[in-house]
């Protein structure tokens, strides 16, 4: 598959977010990744897909988006036992299977409730990512773990218990995440599955060169990227 078309699109989409205060389709630029990654993907299908499942759930609140996606005879669940495969990054993927980690999870909840007009905004946390109710102060949910709605306090004790109560808690790590953001820390959660994978290392090449377009990125070194897939050849 011929990348660069792929990547032009999603290096315009980005580039128009900068000047747009990080607002990007973040279902799409997910569904670009896919493909980088290797999906034979249609996006408009697969954002069809998306469209479906929101007319389908009958929800028009936070509790009714959450309670809809996590509970139920087939919910959507956290991947506690190929926690690190590059599959749980991959949108498609997550859709179809129905299993993923906690920040792709809270992306198809947030794309499904913004499509019922439900404001459900990404909480990226240090170590877990959540969702936040944007229509309530302190309404939080983790998607990973099921359908539980609780505040602050509930944040914290999450915090505390992924850190290991190694590291102080700052209310800072409850603000809103931009759909950049939220872009960056999933390429960057591929990348460490490339780097886990010797299969998926194939991937490194576009995968850094993607880090790079962030502001926050690193500098995009070619020939280093190169290296990372030597072994392949």
């Amino acid at each position: 598959m011929d990348l660069g078309p792929i990547k032009q699109r999603l290096h315009a989409i980005l580039t128009d977010a900068a000047g747009a205060n990080g607002a990007l389709p973040l279902d799409v630029c997910c569904l670009l990744i896919c493909q980088l990654a290797g999906r034979e993907i249609d996006v408009d299908v697969e954002l069809r897909a998306l469209d479906l499942i929101a007319e389908t759930l009958d929800a028009s609140t936070f509790d009714g988006i959450i309670a809809g996606l996590f509970s139920g005879p087939q919910p959507l669940r956290g991947n506690t036992e190929a926690y690190y495969q590059i599959t749980n990054s991959m949108l498609s993927d997550v859709r179809r299977t129905g299993l993923g980690i906690p920040i792709t999870l809270s992306v198809l909840a947030i794309e499904i409730a913004r499509r019922k007009g439900v404001p459900l905004v990404g909480i990226g946390m240090p170590g877990h990512f959540l969702v936040a109710d944007g229509a309530a102060p302190d309404r939080y949910a983790d998607p990973f773990n099921g359908v539980r709605v609780f505040g602050r306090d509930g944040a914290r004790e999450l915090f505390q218990r992924y850190s290991g109560g190694a590291a102080a808690w700052d209310d800072a790590y409850l603000q809103v995440t931009s759909n950049v953001d939220i872009l960056f820390r999933i390429v960057n959660n591929i990348r460490v599955a490339c780097t886990r994978s010797f299969v998926e290392r194939r991937n490194l090449p576009w995968v850094l060169e993607l880090l790079s377009w962030f502001p926050q990125g690193p500098a995009f070194d070619r020939a280093a990227a190169a290296r990372t897939v030597a072994a392949l050849n």
